[in-house]
């Protein structure tokens, strides 16, 4: 017994393929200016307005500092990795997803100092990272698969 129409599970399918048709050298690249996006916003906007935000400084500076490493990652793999591009998709994997738990363990950590902003700006983070977790896991078992 179908809850779906054939025909709309079958349209749902395709549109899953073709939005994770995303090259592992294009997923890099997104991930490095994306990681260097969030190191300009936390050392340069959050930081400087940390009592909009909540979060002390000295955590925004080593947040910021992490996503710097990222993209100084992401973005070399880009430039220089030629063919294999699973060991590089399968660190900043790992590492993103190290980087959301840690971001997660500080929102709670810091929760009563967090203003609604801070908060704000660290979900929409979260989200946008396991986004491209999410891509990035799916490009590695397409890689698997070949």
């Amino acid at each position: 017994m179908h809850l779906v129409h054939p025909s709309l599970n079958f349209k749902l399918q395709i549109a899953q393929q073709k939005d994770m048709n995303i090259s592992a050298k294009k997923l890099l690249l997104l991930d490095g200016l994306g990681a260097f996006a969030s190191a300009i916003l936390l050392s340069q906007v959050l930081a400087r307005f940390d009592s909009l935000f909540g979060m002390p400084r000295g955590i925004l500076y080593f947040l910021s500092g992490i996503a710097i490493c990222f993209a100084v990652f992401s973005l070399t793999s880009h430039v220089y990795v030629k063919s294999n591009f699973k060991l590089s998709l399968s660190v900043i994997f790992i590492a993103n997803t190290f980087y959301c738990l840690a971001t997660c363990i500080l929102i709670g950590i810091y929760f009563d100092q967090l203003t609604w902003l801070g908060i704000a700006y660290f979900i929409g983070e979260i989200t946008l990272v396991s986004v491209l977790i999410y891509a990035e896991i799916h490009k590695l078992k397409q890689l698997s698969n070949k």
